[in-house]
């Protein structure tokens, strides 16, 4: 033994077991403690170091907001750790000194000295400087899933109508992402339906989450603190989708000051309040958004008439150091009229929200969530064509074709996470969900019907869903990641049940400090189906469950992806995947779902489908400019009984090529010129021929287009800072016949006909926004 170490106590002293561990480290002995005695016990050679937690919230300075998937990293030995949606961290390490590394998304990074004696929490705050004009990179860390992050310059790029940017709209930047017709902007991932993607509002499912059909996310940009989208890669807590998830996380409200923001535009008006009702221990967050009278709306579209709002509340409550409560409320309405020569529509819809969360530290290497969510959405579309009959040799009105329905979930939750070993996660939970879908026949009328008491209703479809998942982290070294894991579900709609099994493995590879490999897995279900009206094109989906005759959805993917990501500001990611599907929905020929009270599981095909494509993204960053560009390769197709001959046809929106490049220019510090450019292949749309008795495929053209925006910020105080936004939509009024309308031809056949049109050409947008 070598007895020459000197240790000195600091302020406030130190334990025995302390002391000992730091004068006899690297010696060949042993700390027993037996009969109340310390025994020193030699050994034949060095024991491996203690280990202890340091877990906690990485927070920002001030308004205690929780940094959602900030990074933390030991700069002695790189371990590294990332914190969950709700800021939660926990890494092991050994006793001593260290410097710990924290970097959050859109905040510098900041060092920690940590003098770890045992087990200890501890909450890392964050300085709340703004980002210089170099971007915070979180560097080519381990990848713990495979998980998309929208980053806050990208979000800066997209703006909406209003004006503001538009975080979650911003998702159709990524490679893979595309929309559906401009009138409904639905989100369609890697070949999948568009009800095959689920949109996560703090963990609640919201149904339809737009506004403007497709233009506006029913999300506030002041109201976002994070973003994933997960592909890729399905961790194992996720289940309902086959195509993808996006998460969205939004802020608890500032612990210490009230804020506030506001946004007036040319269609609408916003606001945004948040503050704490008790100091460090309450705290509230408000947003209301309203559009204007119609007058104004006429820039858009003489025959165009939208009205909307949306009210988010959020409640965050800490009862003490290891519990916070949270509340989040949401309502939303819509309400459309369009009118053009051949096609009169009404539309109508609407989400209702509440979610209440219980965040709890169960010890130093436990993080527990629990959650109950309501969720509940409605649907009313109304459609009249005109059409020219050839017997009279006049214009005629068709009857209006009226469809109602709804949708609500009420789901309970809860989650852990376990922190065993320094290198070994577990995390698991389980789920119930029951689902009420309210059904209404179609109703064919002189007018258009907007009351309840207008339509029949059908016996609702009520649906059970009990599920439980685990999965199992591992880090070998510090270059490899596996994780393993897997969901059960239990299925009961009436006296169908179905249980699945769903299998999944994400592993990671790093190469060297620029180059990482991922590999993924995934079986994924899916109970409930969204079908589309043959006579409804905008707006029109209807929910029914899986039964007997209509089979749960079904996948198996694989993903392979690489990332290069240098310190220069330039990053690279290649994916290459392949998906089949099973027990997808369509439309039987003249099939019309709930029409006059038929069985409507006759009316609709299962069949099966593919998918499979490269997608590439890349990003760069020059001084002053910022470069975005992604490109996706993707094919997709069908096959259903009874369609085309039983034979595999191109999906209706298999775009062979998707193209979007985004720009930012910086001339000035504070002032922004982005440019943003969309292409993509056209749909393939499955049409009558001129007997009415046959279908043909055929593309349809090419869909592009350029929105440019400028944006100006600017301070009368230290406390106000104002900005100034403006921009086009459609610069250079492209004439993309990219929402098609449909037309009878008599009264007796609802056969269709596509002519093509489009709602927004040429669009320019103003806005003024502050905050203080």
């Amino acid at each position: 033994m070598n007895t020459d170490s000197i240790f000195s106590i600091t302020e406030g002293g130190a334990t025995l077991e302390a002391v000992l561990h730091r004068l006899l480290d690297g010696q060949k002995v042993t700390i027993e403690e037996i009969h109340n005695k310390i025994i020193l016990l030699p050994v034949a050679g060095k024991k491996a170091p203690d280990k202890y937690s340091l877990y906690g919230y990485i927070m920002e300075e001030g308004s205690q907001e929780p940094l959602a998937y900030a990074t933390v990293k030991d700069l002695e030995t790189s371990q590294v750790t990332q914190a969950n949606r709700f800021g939660y961290y926990n890494i092991m390490l050994t006793q001593g000194k260290h410097y710990l590394e924290v970097k959050p998304a859109n905040l510098p990074p900041k060092i920690f000295i940590i003098a770890l004696e045992s087990a200890v929490k501890k909450n890392l705050v964050v300085a709340a400087i703004k980002l210089p004009e170099t971007k915070i990179e979180a560097g080519n860390i381990l990848q713990q899933d495979g998980g998309s992050r929208v980053d806050k310059y990208q979000t800066d790029a997209y703006n909406n109508f209003l004006g503001e940017a538009d975080p979650v709209r911003s998702l159709y930047l990524m490679p893979g992402n595309i929309e559906t017709q401009e009138t409904t902007g639905k989100l369609v991932v890697r070949g999948g339906d568009p009800d095959q993607s689920i949109f996560l509002l703090d963990g609640n499912q919201v149904f339809n989450p737009s506004h403007l059909l497709g233009e506006i996310s029913i999300v506030n940009s002041t109201l976002v603190k994070s973003i994933r989208q997960y592909k890729n890669d399905f961790p194992s807590r996720f289940d309902g989708a086959i195509s993808s998830v996006t998460e969205v996380n939004t802020r608890d409200g500032n612990m210490e000051k009230w804020t506030a923001e506001g946004n007036a535009g040319l269609l609408a008006g916003a606001i945004s309040l948040e503050g704490p009702l008790i100091k460090n221990t309450t705290a509230m967050m408000f947003s209301m958004r309203h559009s204007w009278s119609n007058p104004l709306l006429n820039i858009i579209d003489d025959n165009y008439r939208l009205r909307f709002y949306d009210i988010h509340f959020k409640l965050t409550h800490l009862i003490n150091a290891n519990n916070k409560l949270m509340f989040t409320g949401y309502l939303g309405k819509d309400r459309l009229n369009l009118h053009n020569p051949d096609v009169q529509y009404i539309q109508r819809w609407g989400n209702r929200l509440g979610t209440l969360n219980w965040l709890h530290l169960l010890g130093s290497r436990s993080f527990v969530s629990t959650t109950l969510n309501a969720s509940n959405y409605s649907n009313l579309a109304g459609v009249k064509f005109t059409w020219f009959n050839d017997s009279t040799q006049q214009m005629e009105e068709s009857d209006v074709f009226n469809n109602k329905g709804s949708i609500e979930k009420l789901e309970a939750k809860t989650q852990f996470e376990f922190n065993s070993l320094p290198n070994v996660r577990f995390r698991f939970g389980s789920r119930y969900a029951h689902t009420t879908i309210r059904p209404f026949t179609t109703q064919i009328s002189l007018d258009f019907l907007e009351e309840t008491g207008d339509y029949q209703p059908i016996r609702p479809f009520r649906f059970e869903e009990l599920s439980a998942y685990f999965e199992n982290e591992w880090r070998i070294g510090s270059n490899l990641l596996i994780r393993p894991g897997f969901h059960l579900t239990y299925y009961k709609f009436r006296d169908y049940t179905h249980p699945s099994l769903q299998p999944r493995l994400f592993a990671a590879y790093r190469i060297n400090q620029k180059q990482q490999l991922t590999l993924s897995y995934a079986q994924m279900a899916q109970y409930l189906h969204q079908v589309s009206s043959p006579l409804l094109d905008i707006n029109s989906e209807f929910w029914v469950p899986s039964t007997k005759l209509l089979r749960p959805v079904e996948s198996i993917m694989i993903n392979a992806g690489y990332n290069l990501n240098d310190k220069n500001g330039f990053y690279l990611s290649a994916d290459a995947y392949y998906k089949v599907m099973r027990n997808l929905t369509n439309f039987a020929e003249k099939g019309n779902i709930f029409y006059n009270g038929d069985l409507w599981e006759q009316d609709i095909l299962a069949g099966n489908g593919c998918s499979y494509g490269l997608e590439l993204l890349s990003r760069k960053q020059v001084n002053k400019w910022q470069l975005q560009l992604s490109y996706a390769l993707t094919y997709s197709d069908r096959q259903f009984p009874g369609i085309n001959d039983g034979k595999r046809y191109p999906f209706r929106y298999d775009r062979r090529h998707n193209l979007n490049v985004a720009i930012t220019y910086s001339p000035l510090k504070n002032l922004d010129l982005n440019a943003v450019w969309y292409f993509s292949s056209g749909d393939a749309r499955m049409l009558p021929d001129s007997t009415e008795t046959t279908y043909q495929f055929k593309r349809l053209k090419p869909y592009h287009r350029l929105n440019l925006n400028a944006s100006y910020t600017f301070q009368t105080d230290k406390q106000l800072s104002h900005k100034i936004s403006a921009g086009l939509y459609n610069a250079y009024q492209a004439r993309n016949k990219y929402s098609p309308d449909l037309a009878i031809p008599d009264n007796s056949s609802y056969n269709a006909v596509v002519p093509g049109s489009r709602l927004f050409d040429l669009t320019f947008y103003l806005s003024y926004s502050f905050k203080f």
